[in-house]
């Protein structure tokens, strides 16, 4: 397992909770707001960036079996169609954003939702680039522009969440454009690797035409998984709605939960990636075998995880929080410390479900049967049972971090299932 592919996801989620984390220390009203709008926000980008990433499949595959000229061919194509995509939907969400954001969350909310907006088509370009290199083996291609553009995120958030002459104190909107920043200068700094001489000439990237048949397959392949990321990220969205009409330590309770989740998605997705890009070079090469030494690698990296985040997680859940969130409430300590456990528990669960098997799954294309099981999980497993509570009067915070454990529970054996079966292998290239 690549760890240059861990650190390049690392990028995004970490712009994300120094965000969260500097506007908890400026106000828990701030850091709930830009909470809240980010999983609106994610409605839009979520499907988007999946198709994009879905590309990298193809760049595996045609790298693996040694097709160096049609690398590049599904990387531009696809991010100017999700880019497209996002241009329909942009003046949409604009106008009709305050419908969905509440009135509590909305003086703090609004700027940061209208700029996250704009973000979108650069995250698209850096997701493209990513799978470029990721597909091609080079994912420390990217470290330099995920190092930059942090360090810059990083310095932009105290200057402008805080203020600092001859900066006005901003709060989330000060957060927002720091992002949008940081974001245009990993896009421009991939963007500038993505076309250079070298790539150029070995990977034929600066060849601007539409392979309709790659294309097509991109957006099939894709799709189902656009599909999976709209309906969870509706009803997280929906989940929080609910929790808002609870109260608002409800709503901080579960935002402390989504940003260490967040957090943590780096590791997930980081290994997602890493064993999709083998695993698509393994079928592009086909050298199906090396995909059991890939299953067992990834095990030892599950193992070695559950290990190092129970330390902070299980062992100094007080200090932890102190130090992000500025949390020292004794009186709700004994309902953040179950939180952290169980953020620990299924987020194992994760990377054994989504990230190996899920990753495995996807690099043959079988993205049908992981989005029909992604879906049945969050709807029995967390829309109805919270739907459920909810109408009953029960519906707590806690709620739907119980139910996430058994939702990736349930995952982890129909995906582990089809792996086993050998149902999910295809080759996505072969002419």
């Amino acid at each position: 397992m690549s760890l240059p592919v861990i650190f390049t996801l690392l990028s995004g989620t970490l712009m994300y909770n120094v965000d969260r984390i500097l506007l908890a220390h400026y106000s828990l009203a701030a850091m709930n707001g830009a909470t809240f709008v980010h999983q609106m926000i994610d409605v839009i980008v979520l499907p988007l960036l999946s198709i994009t990433a879905i590309s990298e499949v193809f760049v595996g595959q045609f790298n693996g079996a040694q097709k160096f000229y049609k690398t590049s061919a599904p990387i531009m194509q696809i991010a100017a169609a999700m880019i497209i995509g996002w241009a329909i939907v942009y003046p949409i969400a604009l106008c009709f954003r305050s419908s969905f954001i509440p009135q509590s969350l909305l003086s703090e909310g609004d700027p940061y939702f209208c700029i996250s907006l704009v973000m979108i088509p650069f995250q698209i370009l850096n997701c493209a680039f990513s799978a470029f290199f990721v597909g091609t083996r080079r994912p420390n291609v990217t470290l330099s522009a995920v190092l930059m553009s942090n360090v810059l995120n990083f310095g932009l958030d105290f200057l402008l969440i805080f203020g600092a002459a001859p900066f006005p104190a901003m709060g989330t909107k000060g957060a927002a454009i720091a992002s949008l920043v940081a974001t245009i200068t990993s896009a421009t700094i991939l963007g500038m690797r993505f076309f250079s001489d070298h790539n150029a000439q070995n990977y034929n990237t600066r060849r601007m035409c539409v392979d309709w048949v790659i294309l097509r397959k991109n957006l099939i392949i894709g799709a189902p998984y656009a599909v999976s990321e709209l309906v969870e990220m509706l009803i997280w969205v929906a989940v929080l709605i609910l929790l808002e009409k609870i109260s608002m330590d409800a709503v901080t309770l579960q935002n402390v939960g989504v940003t260490f989740w967040v957090f943590f998605a780096f590791i997930s997705e980081g290994c997602q990636k890493g064993v999709m890009s083998l695993a698509s070079n393994c079928i592009g090469a086909g050298r199906d075998i090396f995909i059991r030494r890939l299953v067992r690698s990834m095990l030892w990296i599950i193992a070695f995880w559950a290990v190092i985040s129970a330390i902070p997680m299980l062992v100094y859940p007080k200090q932890l929080l102190a130090f992000t969130f500025d949390i020292t409430n004794v009186d709700k300590m004994t309902d953040y410390k179950i939180l952290l456990f169980l953020i620990w528990l299924s987020y194992l669960f994760v990377l054994w479900a989504s990230s190996c098997f899920g990753g495995i799954l996807s690099s043959g294309g079988d993205t049908k049967f992981v989005t029909c099981v992604r879906i049945a999980s969050i709807l029995l497993w967390i829309a109805i049972p919270v739907g459920t509570y909810a109408y009953l009067g029960k519906l707590t915070a806690l709620t739907s971090w119980w139910l996430g454990v058994l939702q990736q529970i349930f995952n982890g054996i129909f995906f582990y299932r089809r792996y086993r079966s050998g149902k999910w292998k295809h080759s996505l290239v072969r002419e």
